[in-house]
């Protein structure tokens, strides 16, 4: 009898123990990623499902845009749920807001929360957004990657390279690493560039044909049946930011520009151009020319110019001023002070001095830099444009536009 009492206690206390204990343990947010879908040019959609025993409240997708290491966040639309399916889509190309270049890539991750305040992540992962148009090859080479659909394969071996060689010689020149690998991308004709550009007005894309344009830090695109002048000159640019380019300094356009053109080697069409001025004796100022031209008719002598005050630098002063020229506007030095700490003279003192080396006399009352504090001089616009490559002549309202050296290239605004 007394067993029997015994084991009753022991059954109600464990039944007493049971009842304390919750029926099931809560369970966390989970959270899965469901991949990238590319929808080139117009971007690409990211893909996510999430699960938890309270219902999902916000998911967040955390993505960062490499090699620059521009970083943001966005969050997906849904319905708060316990089960939730859900995508989000980044545009690649509705500039100024955004523009995405073939060759980009991606580092992401989601983050999930539910009612209760608990979070789960995927791990990062990268996506390469590239033009799904056509069939890649590619080709590499010393830190350069050349991609091409069409052509012999010999050409593209050929860009190879030049590419190789350009970002060598320029980087040498101007005593830097590039530290990222560089990507040129080569399209068969103008029609099948465009939609891999940033996009434009409609009269911009009727008035201009690019033919060859940096659109990022480590990407160029260019056609595959132009001069290799072309292919150089947006090469230097990538070495140029290197070197000059920075959260505190900014080129002035003749430095970056002429010396895009001195890149090329052979500066074509520019040199007929700075000659001409020079021989009226109606060069323009080196301030003027601290930011791109407005007017279309001045655009090849704004090169050839360029061209020619980089060129003085170089034979006049040497390869290691020069190299210093960028490392001290890079580091925030205004164009002038950077100058002066390198060669003892400011823009007006350089404008003097290129001019004698050409037999013209000085300027008579050269206009001086403003004061720090006041408006600063010249720079591109947010977002960053510069000049690249292009075809043919520009039209009506489009400003910018001039030779780059053989029959039919011009010059107009760039996306970085």
């Amino acid at each position: 009898m007394r067993r029997l009492a015994l084991l009753l206690v022991l059954v109600v206390a464990s039944l007493g123990l049971v009842a304390v204990l919750p029926a099931s343990a809560q369970v966390g947010p989970t959270v899965a990623d469901g991949g990238v879908e590319n929808r080139f040019p117009e971007g690409m959609v990211f893909r996510v499902s999430a699960q938890s025993d309270s219902p999902i409240q916000r998911i967040r997708l955390h993505y960062t845009v490499l090699p620059d290491g521009t970083a943001a966040s966005a969050e997906a639309d849904f319905q708060p749920a316990t089960s939730v399916s859900t995508s989000f889509t980044l545009e690649g190309n509705n500039p100024p807001r955004i523009y995405l270049p073939p060759g980009t890539t991606i580092r992401y991750h989601w983050e999930v929360t539910d009612a209760d305040g608990d979070t789960a992540t995927t791990q990062p992962a990268t996506f390469f957004y590239e033009d799904i148009r056509f069939r890649w090859t590619r080709l590499e080479d010393e830190g350069v990657t050349v991609y091409h659909y069409s052509g012999a394969e010999r050409d593209a071996q050929a860009m190879l390279r030049e590419a190789s060689e350009t970002i060598a010689s320029m980087s040498k020149l101007l005593g830097v690493s590039v530290g990222f690998p560089v990507k040129v991308w080569i399209y068969r004709s103008v029609q099948e560039m465009r939609p891999a550009l940033a996009r434009r007005s409609e009269t911009f894309e009727q008035s201009v044909i690019t033919a060859g344009v940096r659109v990022s830090s480590d990407t160029v695109l260019v056609l595959g049946n132009v001069s290799f002048d072309t292919l150089r000159h947006e090469l230097t640019h990538v070495v140029t930011a290197v070197a000059g380019e920075g959260p505190f300094g900014s080129l002035p356009a003749w430095l970056d520009e002429g010396t895009a053109v001195y890149g090329q080697g052979d500066p074509g069409g520019f040199r007929g151009a700075i000659q001409r001025a020079v021989d009226r004796g109606k060069v323009l100022s080196v301030r003027s020319i601290s930011s791109y031209p407005g007017d279309p008719a001045k655009v090849d002598l704004f090169y050839g110019q360029s061209w020619s005050l980089v060129s003085y630098l170089i034979d006049e002063y040497g390869a290691e001023k020069f190299a210093r020229l960028f490392a001290e506007i890079k580091s925030g030095k205004r164009t002038d002070e950077a100058l002066t700490a390198v060669y003892g003279f400011d823009q007006d003192g350089l404008e003097d001095k290129w001019r004698s080396s050409l037999g013209l006399p000085p300027q008579p009352a050269p206009t001086k830099e403003p004061p720090a504090g006041s408006k600063p001089e010249p720079r591109e616009e947010d977002g960053g444009t510069s000049l690249g490559v292009v075809l043919g002549v520009a039209l009506g309202t489009v400003a910018l536009a001039g030779a780059v050296g053989l029959a039919g290239l011009a010059l107009a605004r760039r996306m970085r």
